[in-house]
């Protein structure tokens, strides 16, 4: 099987345009697409610069070669914080023979080792859906060293950063987190500009991303979080379905249909929705479309009834009620301070 390499210590150098598998690069201040050629692939590889010492790289893409990314940069001290969405990737550092699997949903993190080259292996695929977060500690974690060094406790912060400092080593991965899933996705890296307006808000949210790994990584190393008893394609079938009630809110969405969509048992469904979520089903498609109707009265000019309808409720009187006890006052009320 034939194999294309790339190297993010190039992107920096622009030595990518050499590169084979690539046409029509685009390339902005923060901003790097690369589209994939018809013989690897098909799909999108984008690059956010973030920062100074923090970058994104976003997979959405169809796989017929596979593909190897080299990880490392001698004259950095990376960290990567690495979600498989879908597909099948592979991490290896050149010094040792194993393999270590990055499995589909399960948040990892890789360091890096002087003088140590670092490899991720993407197999060919109908659907790679990969993120990762590559930050510069000495850079990003420096003024959360000094806040720890001055606790008298041993901070959570502190926790995280020695225990951080052991990945040098040896890749960690987390259980399976679907929360993560769809935090990436509400992201949408796929969708911005350069605008520095834009830039500014994908930091922020990508901040938060961030965060929930150092959290999930925190929480397994010192406090032992519990895995899901569902089975890694059951929860595929979760995130999936979340994903079809976000986008089609419009649709009147129960229980036996969406059993019927993802194939999986009204138990099953729940105990998908109280893993990723933290909620049950109803609950769940209820936020949404309160999230919905809240921007829908912030950007556009539709009235009480016309947002009733577009985010799927029936009766008006009901999503007052819902809307008052969420926000605290009517649509009506709020619509008003929102013109003022």
């Amino acid at each position: 099987m034939s194999m294309t390499q790339i190297g993010f210590s190039s992107i920096d150098t622009h030595q990518i345009l050499a590169l084979d598998y690539l046409h029509d690069l685009e390339v902005n201040r923060h901003i790097y697409d690369h589209h994939l050629k018809s013989t690897t692939g098909k799909g999108i590889i984008r690059f956010l610069k973030l920062d100074n010492g923090f970058k994104v790289l976003e997979f959405d893409v169809l796989l017929r070669q596979a593909l190897t990314l080299e990880l490392f940069n001698n004259h950095k001290d990376y960290l990567y914080f690495i979600y498989c969405t879908e597909g099948i990737v592979y991490h290896k550092f050149n010094n040792k023979n194993n393999l270590f699997r990055i499995e589909e949903l399960c948040p990892s993190i890789v360091g890096s080792q002087p003088e140590t080259k670092s490899y991720l292996s993407l197999k060919p695929s109908n659907s790679l859906r990969l993120s990762i977060i590559y930050i510069d500690k000495n850079i990003v974690f420096k003024e959360f060293e000094a806040l720890s060094s001055n606790d008298q406790k041993r901070s959570r912060t502190e926790e995280v950063l020695s225990a951080l400092e052991e990945l040098d080593l040896y890749p960690y991965s987390c259980t399976k987190n679907l929360k993560l899933a769809e935090s990436l996705y509400e992201t949408k890296p796929f969708g911005i500009s350069d605008g520095l307006l834009d830039i500014m808000d994908m930091k922020g949210n990508y901040q938060k991303t961030l965060a929930q790994f150092m959290n999930e990584f925190h929480k397994e190393m010192y406090i032992m979080k519990k895995d899901s008893n569902l089975k890694t394609n059951e929860l595929q079938s979760v995130r999936k379905i979340s994903e079809f009630i976000t986008e089609n809110l419009d649709l009147q969405h129960d229980i036996k249909s969406l059993c019927k969509k993802t194939g999986l048992s009204p138990v099953k469904l729940q105990e998908g929705f109280k893993y990723m979520h933290g909620t049950t089903v109803t609950d769940y498609i209820r936020s949404k479309r309160l999230d919905y109707a809240e921007q829908l009265f912030l950007t556009t000019d539709l009235n009480v009834s016309e947002v009733v309808y577009k985010i799927g409720i029936m009766s008006r009187s009901y999503f007052c009620k819902i809307f008052k006890l969420r926000f605290g006052c009517s649509p009506s009320t709020f619509r008003k301070r929102k013109n003022k």
